[in-house]
Order: C-alpha cells, then sequence, then structure tokens
C-alpha cells in the first residue's frame, strides 16, 4: 500500500528529498484529537509557511501506552510521522532516542538562537538526553504535589486552613486532620492516590527518594527516611484505618465533591479541577496544601511532562523544528491548554494568561520553579514500573486484608527492584 509519506516525500529510506517547493509533513498524535486545536496549529503554521503542507492523523487507542505501541510499530513499518511525541513522564523519551526514532534539535535550536527561558527550566530539563536537546514541552504540571482540600470542613471545625502557596504545614498536622476529619461511614479525612507518583513524592517529602536517580536501584529497604514515610501513610491507612481501603474503588474526586471526603492526595490541576465541578459551594470549597521545604530547599514534587519531537528519519528537519516552535509558543500553549484540554502548565507566561483567567493558577506557580523532576528506569520498563508500584502499595496499605508493615514493605521493594533489573524494553 502506498502511504502518504512514501508518495509524497516527506520521507524515504535513503537518498535525497525530491525537488519540490512543497513539503509534505505528517504528525501522529494522541493529544488534542477531535478538539480542533490540531487543526487550528496546522493553519495558523501555513500562514507563515505556505509552502509546508501537514497531514494530522490522530493516534486513538485504547490506552496511551496503546499509542506508544502503535509509534513502534509505525516506525519499524517506515510509516511513523515526522512530528511525533514520546512523553519522558512516560518513560519513552529516551528509549525512543536510543532506537533512533525520534532525532535531536539542538543544532537547529543553536542556529536559531532558541530562547529556552520561553519555558520553566524544570520542563526544559526534560528535553534533553545527554546534554542534546530533543524536543520542546508539550504537557506539564508539578505530579501529586499537593493535597486538594475541601476548605467547608476546615471553616465549619474553626481549623485554618493551609496558605495554598506556603509550604510549612508539617506531615504530622496533615496526619493529626486525617484523623480529626474523619468519621465513620461519612467522610474521609484524606484519600490518597495509590500510584507511582504520589508515592514518589511521599518519599520525597521524608528527604529521600523511592528510587535513585539513575533509576537503577529502590531505596526503600535501606533508608530510613522511604521507611518513615511510607510507615506515616501505612498507620493512617491500616493501623488506624482512616482513609478509604483500596479495594473500596472510592472515586475521590468524586466523593469530595459530595463533601465525603476533606483531602484528596492529587496535584494543581486536581485544585482546579475540583473547583470547576462544584456546583453546591454549601458543600464544597477548592483549596490546597503544600507539603513541607525539604531539607535541600526542594518542593516536595514530581516534575511530570511531554515534549513534542522530530522523527530522526525525516527529510525536513527545519520545517519540523518550526513547526514544533509553532505549537509550543505562546498562542500555542494557551490553546493546548484552553481548546485542547490538556495541562499544560510549562511557560511562565501561559501561567500569567491562565492567572488572569482563574487566579487559582497561581498556587501552582512555587512548585513549577522549585519542583524535583521524576526519576525514571534506566531501563525504560514505565508500565511495568508503575504497575508494580500500583499493585504493591494497594496490597501493602489494605486495612481489609492487613500485612504486616514490614512484608509489605519487602513485597513492594522486590517487586520494584525485580523490575528495575528487566533487560532495557
Amino acid at each position: 500500500m502506498c502511504s502518504a509519506r512514501r508518495c509524497t516525500g516527506s520521507r524515504g529510506e535513503g537518498g535525497n528529498a525530491p525537488s519540490s517547493d512543497t513539503v509534505n509533513l505528517i504528525w501522529d498524535t494522541f493529544r488534542g484529537p477531535g478538539t480542533g486545536w490540531n487543526e487550528e496549529r496546522i493553519d495558523t503554521f501555513k500562514e507563515s509557511h505556505p509552502n509546508v503542507s501537514i497531514e494530522f492523523r490522530p493516534l486513538t487507542g485504547s490506552s496511551q501506552q496503546d499509542n506508544y505501541g502503535k509509534m513502534y510499530a509505525m516506525h519499524a513499518a517506515g510509516d511513523l510521522g515526522d512530528i511525533v511525541a514520546f512523553d519522558p513522564s512516560h518513560y519513552h523519551f529516551w528509549r525512543a532516542i536510543e532506537a533512533g526514532i525520534i532525532g535531536p534539535i539542538q543544532d537547529l535550536a543553536d542556529a536559531d538562537n532558541l530562547d529556552q527561558s520561553q519555558w520553566f527550566e524544570q520542563f526544559m530539563v526534560l528535553q534533553h538526553y545527554q546534554d542534546t536537546l530533543y524536543g520542546l514541552p508539550s504537557w506539564g504540571w508539578a505530579g501529586h504535589d499537593t493535597l486538594v482540600i475541601n476548605k467547608k470542613h476546615f471553616d465549619e471545625a474553626g481549623i485554618e486552613a493551609p496558605d495554598p502557596m506556603g509550604h510549612e504545614t508539617s506531615m504530622d498536622t496533615y496526619g493529626e486532620w486525617a484523623r480529626s476529619f474523619y468519621q465513620e461511614n461519612e467522610r474521609f479525612g484524606l484519600a490518597f492516590a495509590y500510584g507511582e507518583s504520589a508515592v514518589s513524592v511521599l518519599c520525597r517529602i521524608w528527604n529521600t527518594s523511592f528510587i535513585d536517580p539513575e533509576g537503577t536501584k529502590c531505596l526503600i529497604l535501606e533508608d530510613e527516611n522511604a521507611q518513615a514515610a511510607l510507615r506515616w501513610l501505612y498507620d493512617l491507612s491500616v493501623t488506624d484505618g482512616v482513609l478509604p481501603a483500596p479495594g473500596d474503588n472510592l472515586n475521590a474526586n468524586a466523593a469530595q465533591l459530595e463533601g465525603k471526603v476533606t483531602m484528596v492526595w492529587g496535584g494543581s490541576l486536581n485544585t482546579r479541577n475540583f473547583q470547576r465541578d462544584i456546583t453546591d459551594e454549601s458543600i464544597a470549597e477548592a483549596w490546597q496544601g503544600l507539603f513541607p521545604t525539604r531539607e535541600d530547599g526542594k518542593f516536595p514534587s514530581q516534575i511530570r511532562g511531554g515534549t513534542w519531537n522530530m522523527n530522526a528519519g525525516t527529510q525536513h528537519p527545519q520545517e519540523v523544528y518550526d513547526f514544533l516552535k509553532h505549537i509550543t509558543n505562546l498562542e500555542g500553549c494557551i490553546g493546548f491548554n484552553l481548546v485542547a484540554g490538556q495541562g499544560a502548565l510549562v511557560r511562565p507566561d501561559v501561567l500569567q494568561e491562565l492567572i488572569s483567567q482563574n487566579p487559582i493558577h497561581e498556587w501552582f506557580v512555587p512548585n513549577l520553579e522549585n519542583g524535583i523532576p521524576a526519576y525514571a528506569p534506566a531501563n525504560s520498563r514505565g508500565r511495568e514500573y508503575t504497575d508494580a508500584i500500583g499493585q504493591r502499595i494497594q496490597i501493602l496499605l489494605d486495612k481489609n486484608a492487613p500485612i504486616p508493615f514490614e512484608q509489605g514493605l519487602e513485597e513492594l521493594h522486590k517487586s520494584v527492584q525485580d523490575v528495575l533489573d528487566m533487560e532495557p524494553a
């Protein structure tokens, strides 16, 4: 079958590009289809690049990981688009670079004198591999760095809610609040997000990490701070039984809107969404509490983000680079947020625009400026890694089928380390 790429000559298996003034590119992504954002970016790009035609091919797999699998298969078949996205926070970025799927844009950026300060430094760090620039930021936030709070419960109890931009509240205080707001069969004081991001941030609060920065070793059996962090959570969930059990399948976000949960472990976007979804202001008021500043001065977080990339085999790197700039500039990023519905808190100027529309976005700035990047498994086994943590943390924290803390800790460690020891993906 003659693919669009092979018919137009946008990319071949070798040789020179066709001698034509027309440049044909293909954009493969699962980001934004059906919103109109992708089409708007293509149309406005053509105003400045009238000789460039871009075919948008939406990826519609049932999950993000399914879409990555499809892109790997398309690459193997020689049919992957010129413009793609292999997100660092989905643990595919480095894998795709090593596989020769996405290519560097460092030389193009240097020739262009690209001002990288357009984006928060934390998200530009994610765009680099071995000191070389491979992409420009797409989506991004500070991970599960926040307790999303229903302030109504604090007001009713006569308790002053924490400063939504401050980092002074201790974890002991948060624990006390979780216990005090708990009402059996009526309300949970705290709901935890049983996933890799929240577990990683939990350990960072205690001035350590769940895995080492190199992504080869799980630290929880040898690091007392990591054990203290997990013990804090275990005591709330299993010993005291004031957190919803993993097996209860509680939709914490929906329950919070109904006044049935006071605090939900989440992130900046969850706070914004909570505010957006409130229909009865007599029941709920959106607030947030940040975690205490670490000993190194950093704010506990896990900077997570995506990246727009160039296919290493494209015959038109300059045009692809120009389009990457177009979809990540101020207008492109604002649209990515407000039209495509993506959480793209990656540019200071975009944050200011979002703040002008909704002041709650100002609460997110401290952690975006002073957060900590995510640590990824060195072997790019991201799917197995996140699955192992999610499955084992639920077993550790299940008050309905309790196991000793030490046993659960050892099983969690073994499950994660087994993944880190696997051959590279």
